[in-house]
């Protein structure tokens, strides 16, 4: 490749200078700020930005503020719902109901609700990554408030309880609250 005649005689003016210990004539350099008049008027000259990447958020990441709450809830729901599932696969009346086929189990089937709440909560701990001791202590009061309020939400939810378990189960524990 040749170079042509111009930038030649360029940069042999280059090695001269450099040679002599000449100063640089090619352009003015400014170090410090613009001026203000120019700086208000123009855009700023740094244009091409890095654009930073958004982190993506996992499940289970998140401040305890927000997380906290939904443990709790997640306790309490966890309860509710091993109690409905309790109630259809143990009692009469349920809608799936279940033979046991050893007498043996006959005695402890009445804790047959906080098995299921258990497995439930650590299934969802577990889903939603609930990790650290917070979170978990959250689920353990949700639990816990479900499993001695229950009455009171039966008194303030009847309909709903009916609907989940049967007539008879919210009179039977309206009747044991009174």
């Amino acid at each position: 490749m040749s170079i042509g005649q111009a930038q030649r005689n360029s940069f042999e003016e280059r090695i001269k200078r450099i040679g002599t210990n000449a100063p640089n004539t090619m352009g003015e350099v400014h170090i410090g700020p613009r001026d203000e008049k120019t700086a208000r008027k123009g855009k700023s000259t740094n244009t091409v930005r890095l654009k930073n990447k958004k982190k993506k958020v996992r499940v289970g990441e998140g401040s305890n503020l927000v997380l906290v709450p939904v443990a709790v809830i997640i306790g309490g729901l966890s309860v509710f719902a091993g109690k409905a599932a309790a109630f259809h696969f143990f009692q009469d009346g349920g809608l799936m109901p279940i033979e046991i086929p050893v007498v043996a189990i006959q005695p402890y089937i009445i804790y047959a609700h906080l098995l299921i709440a258990g497995l439930l909560a650590l299934m969802f701990t577990w889903t939603f990554g609930l990790k650290g001791m917070m979170r978990k202590l959250a689920v353990a009061i949700g639990f816990g408030a479900m499993l001695f309020g229950e009455i009171q939400m039966i008194e303030k939810f009847p309909e709903t309880y009916a609907n989940f378990f049967s007539k008879d189960y919210v009179a039977a524990a309206l009747k044991s609250r009174a």
